[in-house]
């Protein structure tokens, strides 16, 4: 996929063209208005800290709604859904979480049944097993085969914003192994154009053993309409769930649902002790991070590298060509470069999660965050071997 979603000053150039706002495929996915609903329970009220609309406006004859995690393209590919079982007051089921409505939506009731064989356990699992899809026709729409870097990289920060509500709610993780991905997509009722990508437990197994379940789930489509690109959904459909966990000890920061993306920087606003947080933090040894600081109050500008300055300079030029020629680059204090030491699904849900680390430290500091996946991949290789997967703008909040 790497050199199929590759972008050159040439291709950005011939893909530059209108889109038609008015055929862009729903971002919602909607199940029948029969189906139960919960709305008010304090038991569940940590699931809409995970995936939440936290605003909305009227552009045109159009919402526009903003969510609490970042999505290129502002069209989250993403649907949520969590097996709930043994829970005081909550019906056993599987539900849909609908973040537009705040309420999670049952599609289905279990007993002993449910999907704990599908995903590698033999006992009826007590407590919370939370499921992400893929939806690729939404980037697909604007983005076209690079959706499929934008899938993943979305979905890392939607796992981060799950790592971070889990830590601060006090809730552990079950490891996962031996998951039957295509069952599961069976038995949770995917169809051609929506896939589950990630699954994480929250609670213990219990002594019951669970039986499979016999018949596929309600199937409901994920937009008001799709059309299947086979290359890019077949890729996605192979993938096994992602179940990695980051050490809890990362996730000390703020669950906000203020967050935004930057598209505007103060550099007098960042303070130097921000920008070292921001060169210290750690990574997955999957990831590669260069960071690049373009402005600071006393620290000195230049290539970071595990932490250290390897090369003194101003890179400001470099950063602005090297992501698209985007004028507000020149405004940030430090540029992160986020490169795969493979290039892969993985990769670029672990740069997703990374990247989500930096919009948190950005919001408990109160500077500005912007994720970027647009650049030009092969210029990216004069900043290291490995491929450049996200970059990060961080500076001053205006």
């Amino acid at each position: 996929m790497r050199e199929s979603t590759s972008l050159t000053p040439l291709k950005v150039a011939q893909k530059t063209t209108f889109l038609e706002w008015d055929s862009q495929p729903s971002l919602f996915k909607h199940y029948p208005a029969f189906c139960y609903r919960i709305d008010e329970n304090p038991t569940l009220e940590w699931l809409f800290h995970v995936r939440s609309v936290t605003s909305s406006v009227m552009i045109g004859k159009k919402p526009y709604h903003r969510f609490n995690v970042p999505s290129a393209g502002n069209l989250h590919p993403i649907e949520m859904y969590v097996q709930i079982r043994n829970i005081a007051g909550v019906l056993d089921g599987i539900y849909h979480v609908d973040p537009l409505n705040r309420q999670i939506v049952l599609i289905r009731e279990i007993e002993r049944d449910g999907i704990e064989r599908a995903i590698g356990l033999e006992n009826r699992f007590n407590g919370f097993i939370v499921m992400f899809s893929l939806v690729p026709f939404r980037s697909f729409w604007k983005y076209g085969l690079r959706a499929w870097r934008y899938c993943y990289l979305d979905l890392g920060h939607q796992i981060g914003a799950l790592c971070a509500v889990a830590h601060h709610f006090g809730l552990a993780a079950t490891k996962l192994s031996d998951i039957q991905h295509h069952l599961l997509n069976l038995q949770m009722g995917m169809g051609e154009d929506e896939f589950i990508a990630a699954v994480y437990p929250f609670g213990e197994s219990g002594k019951k053993p669970a039986t499979a379940l016999e018949t596929e789930s309600m199937r409901v489509s994920p937009c008001d309409y799709t059309q299947r690109e086979r290359v890019l959904s077949d890729a996605i459909v192979s993938e096994v769930p992602y179940t990695r966990c980051i050490p809890e000890t990362i996730w000390n920061g703020s669950i906000s649902c203020s967050r935004r993306s930057a598209r505007e920087f103060y550099p007098p606003a960042m303070e130097d002790d921000v920008l070292a947080q921001i060169v210290d933090t750690e990574h997955e040894t999957s990831l590669e991070v260069v960071h690049i600081v373009l402005q600071a109050q006393t620290m000195q500008c230049g290539v970071y590298r595990n932490g250290v300055c390897t090369q003194v300079g101003n890179y400001s030029a470099e950063m602005v060509h090297l992501l698209l020629e985007q004028r507000f680059i020149a405004g940030a204090s430090v540029i992160s470069l986020i490169f795969g030491r493979s290039f892969d699904a993985v990769t670029h849900i672990e740069a997703g999660k990374y990247a989500h680390k930096l919009y948190l430290i950005s919001e408990e500091s109160n500077a500005g965050c912007s994720g970027i996946g647009a650049f030009y991949d092969d210029e990216a290789l004069c900043w290291s071997a490995n491929p450049l997967l996200y970059a990060v703008a961080i500076g001053g909040k205006v």
